[in-house]
């Protein structure tokens, strides 16, 4: 299924579905005007190839988190980066990883309890084989987070 395969209807499925993923399949089927069957149908089809799975969205805050730390880490050229890549994988601590262009090819985000918490994170990605050097921020203020996407159009013929 490519993104010419999601049509007007699908795109309101999935916009309602990231906005509430414990809709109805009933409340759908009213909003999109398509039958329950029909939506169920194409709500597998949409399972099956766009949605990863559904989760619930905690408030890290009400929980006691108070820091999130964002790391940019700094790769020994001769150490095999699928190596440090497979440590990150397996740190739980770490929610968010990526490859990014640049001197530091690698990006972090971790949310913390307390600033003692995060300084055990930062010394724990020193210590990683492979890590050269690792630049950290401790996030002040939140002022957005979202953690939907934008649904492409369809394209016209």
């Amino acid at each position: 299924m490519t993104v010419d395969n999601i049509n007007k209807i699908d795109k309101q499925i999935l916009d309602l579905l990231q906005n509430d993923a414990k809709i109805t399949i009933k409340e759908i089927s009213n909003l999109v005007g398509k039958s329950q069957t029909a939506v169920r149908s194409r709500l597998q089809r949409l399972e099956k190839d766009y949605i990863k799975k559904y989760v619930a969205l905690i408030d890290c805050r009400e929980l006691g988190y108070q820091e999130m730390v964002m790391a940019s880490l700094r790769v020994n050229a001769s150490y095999p980066l699928k190596d440090v890549k497979t440590k990150i994988e397996n740190m739980e601590k770490i929610k968010y990883a990526y490859v990014i262009t640049g001197e530091y090819p690698l990006f972090l985000m971790a949310k913390c309890m307390d600033h003692k918490d995060s300084m055990k994170l930062i010394q724990n990605l020193r210590d990683l084989p492979g890590i050269d050097e690792v630049k950290t921020e401790i996030v002040l203020d939140r002022i957005k987070e979202d953690h939907s996407i934008i649904i492409p159009e369809e394209e016209e013929e």
